[in-house]
């Protein structure tokens, strides 16, 4: 683990972090997480049901080889998971999460994109969180505006099939759009 930050004002009781690491499972590879988002039940958006979920976010370097410091991982997964607390809500695969601008200079990537983690194996799409209970972790990935309107066009699914169609560098934070 590289560093640590904890994210204020979740529930009594609970303590969630963000956590960053490198030199992990993809080489060249930063990875951000959230630590502890799991203790706290969120809800399916439109439904009852309360699940369980750790957000993770990852890119090349400190996810900006073009500015040093820690890049912009730590500050959006601290406020995606903030205002999921918040509202109560989980995030979910297909879930599109706007961004106030480019996720950094010179990047196309405006927008947040949630989707299992395809990249390792399949055994870290889930973890126990106690008895039976399990919680999902939760990719977050940058997506430009095209592809963020090609996704609300054609729905998750058919987007997740054009992305692993045209196969773009998902960690490049300043990669091309694929639509």
């Amino acid at each position: 683990m590289k560093g640590g930050w904890s994210i204020d004002e979740v529930p009594d009781g609970h303590k969630v972090t963000v956590c960053m690491f490198d030199n992990g499972e993809l080489s060249n590879v930063t990875s951000c997480a959230t630590v502890g988002l799991s203790g706290i039940p969120l809800r399916v958006r439109d439904d009852k049901r309360e699940i369980f979920v750790e957000l993770m976010a990852c890119s090349y370097g400190a996810a900006n080889p073009r500015e040093s410091g820690y890049g912009p991982w730590p500050g959006i997964l601290e406020h995606v998971a903030f205002r999921s607390i918040q509202d109560g809500v989980a995030v979910l695969r297909g879930d599109l999460i706007p961004l106030p601008g480019p996720i950094a200079p010179g990047s196309e990537m405006v927008a947040l994109y949630a989707m299992p983690p395809v990249c390792y194996p399949d055994d870290f799409s889930s973890f126990a969180v106690g008895g039976e209970r399990r919680a999902a972790i939760v990719w977050l990935i940058p997506i430009g505006d095209r592809e963020a309107s090609r996704c609300v066009e054609i729905g998750w699914s058919a987007f997740e099939a054009e992305l692993v169609a045209r196969d773009p560098d998902i960690l490049d934070l300043f990669r091309g759009q694929v639509v």
